[in-house]
């Protein structure tokens, strides 16, 4: 049996665990961004982009992300991929200064998945996300697991897009029993200062225009 064919039968287990929590984000009402939300970043205004990168160091994580979206049975799976990390398309773009940003990749319970060591976070981590315009820090504030009955009886505080400030939220599965993730890990972390040196570049890569004399 092949490495991918190995893996494959160890996500059948992997999707049914994430099950109960992309049922959530769907079935528990979670508020969706609102079009005339603020566009700029709490800590250093920049404009809010499409997530390209997750970099936990200390974890020794480094990721590509994609984005990703509920199929037609309500469900949010992360993508097939065990070395990539999905964004919910409809969560804040990185750089809103309201919201949350949702990143979730998987766990394998034999290894080998991109988020497999997220609940080995500790307080005060480091994690960055790069976008087409910047790289922007956030710091841990908080590591919890949630029973799959939590993660329903607190979605909307979790995953809710009215947020008035602006955060990071990782979510992966944990406690794997009898062929099952019986919970999820989920970080939270603030925005933690800007490096705009992509963003800075293009536009010092924009041709100047002349002025009409």
């Amino acid at each position: 049996m092949t490495r991918r064919q190995r893996l494959g039968e160890q996500l059948r287990g992997v999707h049914s665990g994430l099950l109960a929590f992309c049922l959530v984000l769907v079935l528990a009402g979670v508020v969706l961004p609102s079009a005339k939300s603020e566009n700029a970043f709490e800590a250093a205004r920049v404009t809010p982009s499409q997530p390209i990168q997750l970099i936990v160091p200390s974890i020794k994580l480094r990721s590509k992300i994609i984005p990703i979206e509920v199929d037609q049975n309500g469900t949010l799976d992360p993508p097939e991929d065990v070395d990539l990390v999905g964004w919910w398309k409809r969560s804040a773009k990185p750089g809103a200064a309201k919201g949350q940003t949702v990143l979730t990749g998987h766990t394998v319970h034999t290894g080998g998945g991109v988020m497999d060591k997220l609940g080995k976070l500790d307080k005060g981590a480091k994690v960055q996300v790069k976008t087409g315009k910047a790289t922007l820090n956030y710091k841990v504030t908080k590591v919890k697991t949630y029973t799959t009955a939590q993660v329903a009886k607190y979605a909307q505080t979790l995953f809710a897009q009215d947020r008035e400030r602006g955060r990071l939220v990782l979510v992966t599965c944990t406690d794997w029993e009898n062929g099952v993730y019986q919970s999820n890990v989920i970080v939270f972390a603030d925005p933690d200062g800007v490096d705009k040196s992509s963003e800075m570049k293009d536009q010092q890569d924009k041709p100047v225009q002349a002025k009409a004399a």
